[in-house]
C-alpha cells in the first residue's frame, strides 16, 4: 500500500471500529494507531479489510507475528 491508500483505509478502519485500540481499547489519536494484521503477513496474511484492524503500537509490536492477542497489557474486552 503507498501513503494514500494508507491513509484511507486508515480512515475507513477508524468508520468501522472506531478510534481506540482493538486489543486494549485505549482511545487514541489518529495519529497513534498502526496496522494490525490478524493474520500476520509473514503467515501468508493481506491487507484486506477482514485481516486489518487498528492498535496503539505496544500492543501491535508484543504481538510481533504470533495468531494470539498481545500479552503486555490487561485486555479490556468488556
Amino acid at each position: 500500500m503507498n501513503s494514500k491508500q494508507k491513509r484511507k483505509k486508515k480512515q475507513q478502519l477508524i468508520s468501522l471500529y472506531g478510534n481506540y485500540c482493538w486489543w486494549c481499547r485505549q482511545d487514541l489519536l489518529q495519529t497513534n494507531l498502526t496496522f494490525d494484521h490478524l493474520l500476520p503477513q509473514s503467515r501468508g496474511g493481506s491487507d484486506s479489510f477482514e485481516n486489518l484492524r487498528l492498535s496503539c503500537f505496544p500492543c501491535n509490536n508484543s504481538r510481533g507475528n504470533s495468531l494470539y492477542p498481545p500479552v503486555t497489557k490487561k485486555l479490556n474486552y468488556f
